[in-house]
């Protein structure tokens, strides 16, 4: 498979990966939340039960201080014993209220169970109740014989096996429900680690594969940048030599040649520069990108720069018949509207590099004359926006620039007219260097075009404060 379909393909599965990712997270974190409150319910289940459990064995235990006080009296006679009985009375009540309260005893299952515990329970205390009287009214032996053939040990006997069953009913939840909250933590635990496992493994393959992309991308950006410099290097040299060559041939160095020879050598030597400024152009946005361009810092009076740059490039402007005005009062770029504006002094100094400066300044000009009318003007203004930037523009009254084509000016090889028959030339690459340069240069380039109108492009540099 080719790296050209390759590419679309890795892009894709790392989105489609980064996705199932993100919904196993999401999923994951549904389950946790799921089991999180499964758990809080079991401990609430679990809780109630322990509470049921205590409750029962509580009421055993007040059930067995009745027996052991009535008892006590009725073998002793002594009063004492029956402290423990009445307190165990008095607490019967609470005892059984606090049960009923229990949802094993508010279950519809157990009604009929209910009833007969209550009252055996009634009975229980009934039979110590009239064993107590005949002890205290007719003595040892009479409450003796009847605490033998009343009833209450079988009375009891029933009331545990009640409170029995009832215990190990509520066991029975108790462990069951611990049972499974032990199996919800478990299940938790495996799919927990199965999907932080998955998720894992899907991201590190897509750290991988990124990784390998970005690793290929370098490569091929230094194939690329390697292969530019080397081919414009190559390029160059015997350029400059059939440039040296025509140039002296144009001049006469070989002999008089008749009009149609020095025709064809000018063409030559025409068509040659443009191709040596395409080396340039590409020369140069590849040191740009690579950060190998080199920069000579200098804090230099803006206002001079200007001149000279307008000074430099007057020839130029008129090989097209064009106009080029320096306007040093307050210039105003069409479309803005800043009252804050000034003119630009001789003290207003920027650090930049004068020869990118230069450069910048010749392709915002070139620019302007080529997209001109003969006879026309290209306006190049300067003004002080405030204490912190300073500007420079170049206005022309050309074709404008296409509204579809403006978000595309300072694209690499963005041409508005990309056919072979364009009035100009243009490698499509000066803007964008220019873009640069300004940038690299700590400043901010823009421009305001109307279409049939004009376009005006300006630059904003910050002014250097160290010669105020």
């Amino acid at each position: 498979m080719s790296i050209h379909f390759a590419h679309p393909i890795l892009r894709r599965f790392q989105w489609v990966a980064l996705i199932v990712a993100a919904c196993v997270i999401v999923a994951m974190g549904w389950q946790g939340i799921r089991v999180q409150e499964a758990l809080l319910s079991s401990n609430d289940a679990v809780q109630e039960h322990l509470e049921t459990i205590t409750l029962i064995q509580e009421f055993r235990s007040t059930l067995l201080d009745l027996e052991t006080g009535e008892r006590g009296y009725v073998v002793t006679g002594q009063p004492s014993y029956l402290l423990p009985y009445q307190q165990a009375r008095a607490q019967l009540a609470d005892k059984r209220e606090q049960l009923g309260q229990t949802p094993a005893f508010t279950s519809a299952d157990n009604g009929q169970s209910i009833e007969d515990f209550d009252a055996l329970v009634a009975r229980r205390v009934e039979i110590a109740e009239a064993n107590i009287a005949v002890r205290e009214s007719d003595g040892l032996e009479a409450a003796a014989l009847r605490l033998l053939v009343a009833g209450g040990k079988q009375t009891m006997d029933q009331l545990r096996n009640h409170l029995g069953m009832w215990e190990r009913m509520e066991r029975g939840h108790l462990n069951a429900q611990t049972q499974e909250a032990t199996r919800q933590a478990r299940t938790s635990r495996w799919i927990w680690g199965a999907g932080a496992a998955f998720v894992t493994l899907l991201l590190i393959i897509t750290s991988v594969s990124i990784i390998s992309q970005w690793h290929h991308r370098q490569r091929t950006m230094s194939m690329q940048q390697t292969f530019i410099s080397t081919v414009s290097h190559e390029l160059r040299t015997p350029l400059t030599v059939i440039l040296g060559t025509l140039n002296m041939l144009h001049n006469g160095i070989g002999g008089a040649l008749d009009k149609d020879l020095v025709r064809l050598i000018a063409v030559a030597n025409d068509n040659g520069k443009r191709l040596k400024l395409l080396i340039d152009d590409i020369l140069d946005i590849e040191k740009l990108e690579s950060g190998q361009l080199a920069f000579k810092w200098q804090s230099v009076p803006l206002k001079s720069l200007v001149e000279e740059a307008v000074d430099i490039n007057q020839p130029y402007a008129e090989s097209f018949a064009i106009s080029l005005v320096l306007a040093p009062q307050l210039s105003t770029p069409p479309g803005v509207n800043d009252a804050l504006g000034e003119t630009l002094e001789n003290s207003d100094c920027v650090e930049v590099d004068p020869e990118r400066f230069a450069q910048v300044m010749a392709n915002l000009i070139s620019n302007a004359c080529k997209h001109s009318p003969q006879g026309a003007q290209v306006v190049v203004g300067m003004r002080r926006i405030d204490n912190r930037w300073l500007e420079v523009s170049v206005t022309d009254n050309g074709n404008g620039i296409p509204w579809s084509f403006q978000p595309r000016v300072f694209e690499r090889f963005a041409q508005a007219d990309g056919s072979d028959k364009r009035r100009t030339g243009g490698t499509g690459l000066g803007l964008a260097i220019t873009k640069a340069l300004v940038e690299e240069m700590r400043g901010t380039i823009g421009f305001h075009s109307v279409p049939h109108e004009g376009s005006c492009f300006w630059v904003r540099l910050p002014k250097d404060k160290k010669h105020e």
